[in-house]
């Protein structure tokens, strides 16, 4: 198996104050080989990740919260901290991620970092089974090769938005998107410094009682659980890349290139082409070569 990964700071011109801003998304790459945390204005990354074991996360501060570059960071650092007991199993991710909450606020709860806030979405791949989680709005999408060489895209991820629940209640259809104001794309949910430790119920059963691929979630945590083809692909994004670019112009992307790298990269410039108006983070889990032959 193989990961790559990019992050790029909005671009200058789309700032709207004088002082450039510090990169608010972070991006983590955990493999048998140890485990890298990276917030930077430009980076690009491939690894290997031998034994069957991936973990891959972003996460991208909420830029009208405090400590925004901080909040993404340290939720990171705190998540993918060393384990004793690796590989994890995939089904592992949910509570790791509960767990990390907690320990999140009992490190960095201060009165100057109260309300920072952060997004987070987050996939381990372990023994041919995948576990996804996220909070907000970053996303996962499942990449699957079929027989006439396209690929099948398949978020595994929830938006945690008000437009997201307008459209579970039925109250709008995907096409009305550009009829309603920004205000509807806004966060009912995300990871928070605050004092408020609302206990979660706990959720252990609920991947047992889904045979499959499953999808479970509480109020601010969307699970999806599943065994993995060979051959798919996962590749998970801040909300800086499905914000310049629809569903439909990263999958004409996606399929117009070759190689890992080269998907990856038409994505970045296609961002950039867009104006970069927000910082983003991509992290792609490749299983296998078999998904990515010559599909022009």
């Amino acid at each position: 198996m193989q990961l790559f990964a990019f992050q790029q700071a909005m671009h200058p011109a789309a700032l709207r104050h004088p002082r450039a801003s510090p990169q608010e998304d972070a991006l983590a790459l955990h493999t048998l080989a140890g485990h890298h945390i990276w917030q930077t204005p430009l980076g690009q990354w491939t690894c290997d990740a031998p034994g069957g074991f991936a973990w891959l996360s972003v996460a991208d501060g909420v830029a009208s919260s405090p400590c925004a570059d901080l909040a993404s960071r340290s939720f990171l650092q705190v998540l993918h901290r060393s384990s004793p007991a690796m590989p994890l199993q995939a089904q592992q991710l949910p509570g790791l991620v509960r767990q990390a909450r907690l320990d999140w606020r009992a490190h960095y709860l201060r009165p100057r970092t109260r309300g920072a806030a952060c997004t987070l979405a987050s996939l381990i791949y372990a023994d041919g089974q995948v576990c996804a989680v996220n909070s907000g709005d970053a996303r996962i999408w499942r990449l699957r090769a079929q027989l006439d060489g396209s690929v099948q895209w398949l978020q595994i991820s929830r938006d945690h938005t008000a437009w997201q629940q307008m459209l579970d209640e039925g109250q709008a259809q995907s096409e009305q998107a550009d009829d309603y104001a920004s205000i509807y794309q806004g966060l009912l949910h995300c990871l928070v410094l605050d004092a408020d430790d609302d206990p979660d119920e706990n959720l252990d059963d609920d991947l047992a009682e889904c045979p499959g691929a499953s999808a479970a979630h509480e109020d601010w945590l969307h699970i999806w659980h599943g065994p993995a083809t060979p051959g798919d692909a996962y590749l998970l994004a801040t909300d800086g890349l499905h914000g310049a670019l629809t569903d439909a112009q990263m999958q004409a992307i996606w399929q117009a290139a070759d190689s890992p790298q080269d998907k990856l990269h038409a994505l970045h410039h296609a961002y950039r082409r867009a104006g970069a108006q927000d910082d983003i983070s991509v992290a792609l889990l490749l299983t296998s070569s078999m998904m990515l032959p010559n599909q022009n």
